[in-house]
This record gives structure tokens, sequence and C-alpha cells, in this order.
């Protein structure tokens, strides 16, 4: 009979690693959204439009599709129902009248602010057993990643 050897565990690869945290870290992150969102009448494409607009707002559709990584039409709709909804308001820029910027409403800056300190406070209650200096080397690595990551996909404009 041979004899048994250990399995060995090899750590994963950098990118297995990587990948697979971001990936747990998004589903919990949509999965803390899914509760939050239906209830104030927003879809996920709504809400990430949102934060967009009150992030780099007030911007055009042009950006929003870039950044959003869909369509011109798609960006129309979903900010079409977003102006319906009163928290966003379209209107011609102040240095190029041909160019139509969205920017937020009060309504619209109030329900961002208010989701965003939502996730904030379950994003609190998951790691309030982690040491202050893990997450501060985490958000360091996670502000790394996206600051990279986001100048090489948008051509340097994070």
């Amino acid at each position: 009979m041979p004899a048994h050897r250990p399995s060995t565990v090899l750590a994963p690869p950098r990118e297995q690693l990587l990948l697979e945290s971001v990936r747990s870290v998004t589903v919990t992150f949509k999965g803390w959204l899914a509760e939050a969102l239906p209830a104030r009448g927003l879809g996920m494409a709504q809400f990430w439009t949102l934060s967009d607009i009150a992030e780099h707002g007030p911007v055009n559709s042009a950006h929003l599709a870039t950044y959003r990584c869909v369509t011109p039409p798609t960006v129309s709709v979903v900010v079409e129902e977003l102006v319906r909804s009163g928290l966003v308001e379209r209107r011609r820029s102040e240095n190029d009248r041909r160019e139509v910027v969205i920017s937020m409403t009060p309504a619209g800056r109030k329900l961002i602010n208010e989701l965003w300190n939502r996730v904030g406070e379950k994003m609190a209650e998951a790691t309030r057993n982690v040491p202050q200096k893990d997450l501060e080397t985490t958000a360091r690595v996670l502000g790394t990643f996206s600051t990279t990551g986001r100048s090489a996909f948008l051509g340097g404009s994070a």
C-alpha cells in the first residue's frame, strides 16, 4: 500500500487572491444594496448612475456612458428615470450651450448620502473585530488598486 502523502496547500497566485477577494466583497456589497434600493424605488443602474453624478457631477451623458461602461442610449434611459423621480436634473452647460449637463437635486443628494451611510454602517458592523491597522492597510491597498485601475481605464482621468 502506498504511503499517504499530505496534500500541499499552496497560496493562490496573487491574481486569484485579488479576484476572489473582490468578487466576494462585490457580492456582499450588492446584497446590502439589494436590501435597501427597492424600498427607495431604485435599481442598481439608477443607484450607480446617481452615485457617479454625485461624485463627478455635473456631468454630461458621454461621461456617464464611459464611466458606467454602457451605451449613451442606456444612460439616457436611466437619467430620464432619475429626472422623473426628482433626483437629478438636466440643464444647458454655462460654458457650452450645446452641451446638456446632469446634476443632483437636493432630494438626490439626500438619498445617495442616506444609501452610502447605510452601506458604511454595514461595513463598520462587518469589520468591527478587525484591528484598525488591518483596516488601514486594506484601505491603502484598495486605494492603490482603484487609482491605478481607474487611471488605466479612463485614460488618466480618475
